[in-house]
């Protein structure tokens, strides 16, 4: 297991690249750190033994985190809280030009810790992809109709990156930092 890992449930792929890049700039500010499927055998077995901080990522689908991301902080509640951690909620609606749709966004990515009585030292609210040309009819269809209410991009022979990825690597940093913290503390001591 890594010092920080970064488990994620996807749905179409996109929490997996966001995942792998924090992860990849993690290590790139030197923490050992990998992206983890919550699906995967890997994640049903995680010794803690080395873990330093934590990530779970999870995207929004119908107003809902994916049940194996609620059911992993549920199983690992203690290990969570001890250690710093992020949640990083992925959905299209924290980029809406409608506020009330950014609002609902916020509202439920602090819902889904809170609800667990998981205590992340931070939630990020990190915007999707519009992948159209991965959709069937019914889902394409579906989600032009939420995208042109929202303001965004309605053409649905190209999918449409939505995620920004300097915001995932401040992320990164935020955490990273906080993990050099007790370090540094027991260094001065």
């Amino acid at each position: 297991m890594s010092e920080l890992p970064v488990f994620f449930a996807t749905t179409d792929g996109q929490t997996r690249r966001i995942a792998e890049a924090f992860a990849a700039h993690a290590r790139f500010l030197g923490v050992d750190s990998h992206a983890i499927d919550l699906a995967s055998p890997q994640a049903a077995r995680v010794s803690w033994f080395r873990v330093r901080g934590v990530v779970i990522a999870a995207s929004v689908h119908a107003g809902l985190h994916q049940p194996e991301a609620e059911a992993f902080v549920r199983r690992h509640l203690a290990e969570l809280n001890v250690r710093p951690s992020m949640f990083l909620s992925v959905s299209l609606s924290i980029c809406s030009r409608l506020p009330d749709e950014v609002a609902s966004a916020r509202r439920i990515a602090a819902a889904f810790p809170e609800h667990l009585g998981w205590k992340p030292a931070q939630v990020v609210c990190v915007a999707g992809r519009l992948a159209y040309t991965r959709y069937g009819l019914l889902k394409r269809f579906v989600m032009r109709r939420i995208a042109v209410k929202a303001g965004g991009p309605a053409d649905t022979s190209r999918d449409h990156e939505m995620t920004d990825w300097d915001q995932v690597r401040a992320a990164a940093d935020d955490l990273v930092r906080r993990l050099e913290q007790p370090a540094r503390r027991a260094a001065a001591g």
